[in-house]
């Protein structure tokens, strides 16, 4: 199996987690060198996003949820998603709320990472959602160490990318007070910079963004 994968990619990286935690025997590469609007790779995708895992037998699964998903169904050991209806349920939940009341929102900042063409007011606007957001996520998360409490699950892959981000954005518009009215966050980034897979993700993702120039 292959997974397509780029560094700085937080959908990648959430994928890349499960695999380091899993131990799984799936060879990471790039995209190809056309990049992935490339015929070859909208083959595998025709959406044309990062990342696909391609199986064995040929299929090509896109989108990081599913992706995580079915390695768990694949390779339930060791597993990555608690017991219980409910638990598991509480580990989407905080997966989901990460990817779409953060991660979202974040995504607007990205504009404004230079000085000179940002607009405070725009910026204003949308840490104002940021931050509803990150509360929204610390009410589900669990009291810790890890996101869904004291053990490492899917809910992880997704929170130790959207921490890598808050933090690198942040710092680029000089906002890094608001990550620290986030206690529950901010002792999270300890928690992934302690766990060998995170750190090591978190690490790749460092890599992403020296290598790009941003």
């Amino acid at each position: 199996m292959k997974l397509y994968s780029l560094d700085l990619s937080p959908y990648a990286a959430r994928v890349r987690i499960s695999i380091y935690a899993k131990k799984l025997p799936i060879e990471i590469v790039a995209p190809p060198a056309a990049g992935i609007k490339s015929a070859e790779y909208l083959a595998l995708n025709p959406m044309g996003k990062i990342p696909v895992l391609l199986l064995d037998d040929g299929l090509s699964i896109p989108e990081s949820e599913t992706i995580v998903e079915y390695l768990e169904d694949a390779f339930p050991d060791p597993s990555l998603r608690p017991h219980g209806p409910e638990a598991a349920a509480h580990v989407r939940l905080i997966a989901r709320v990460a990817e779409l009341y953060v991660m979202s929102p974040l995504s607007a900042l990205y504009p404004h990472l230079d000085p000179a063409r940002r607009d405070e007011a725009a910026v204003d606007a949308a840490v104002a959602r940021l931050e509803s957001g990150m509360s929204y996520l610390e009410t589900f998360m669990a009291q810790g160490p890890y996101a869904a409490g004291d053990k490492f699950t899917t809910a992880d892959g997704q929170v130790t990318p959207t921490v890598f981000y808050l933090n690198a954005i942040l710092s680029r518009i000089d906002r890094l007070e608001v990550m620290a009215r986030h206690e529950r966050l901010s002792a999270y980034v300890r928690t992934a910079k302690s766990d060998p897979v995170l750190a090591k993700v978190m690490g790749e993702m460092a890599d992403g963004m020296k290598n790009s120039g941003r």
